[in-house]
């Protein structure tokens, strides 16, 4: 019976531990996704509001048109970020690290839902 008990309080802490973790997983998610769209909508949206591209419209940030530019997920959209190209500025100067980082996963998930 001692067993038992011992077991089943090893479970209950195990249990708890992991929806603390998952809890706070979910919440630095979504502070991380409030902080992409705050970047962009004061940096990116003069050019990309809901991933148009008022200079080159066949460059918007669609997933089908990011995949077609060779932009194959986050990785792509934060190096475009940090150097620029074209007509695109540099940001590496302008934004912090965490913030560049924010913006590129809020771009990658937006294009993924198709920026609805």
């Amino acid at each position: 019976m001692k067993k038992t008990k011992s077991t089943i309080l090893v479970l209950f802490v195990a249990v708890a531990t992991l929806t603390t973790i998952t809890s706070a997983f979910a919440t630095g998610q979504a502070s991380h996704s409030k902080l992409g769209a705050k970047v962009f909508e004061a940096n990116c949206s003069p050019c990309h509001a809901n991933g148009a591209n008022t200079v080159e419209a066949t460059k918007t940030l669609k997933a089908d048109a990011l995949k077609e530019n060779g932009f194959n997920g986050v990785a792509d959209i934060k190096k475009r970020v940090e150097e620029g190209k074209g007509v695109m500025p540099v940001f590496k100067d302008q934004l912090k690290p965490a913030e560049i980082d924010a913006v590129a996963n809020y771009v990658w998930e937006q294009s993924q839902k198709d920026w609805k």
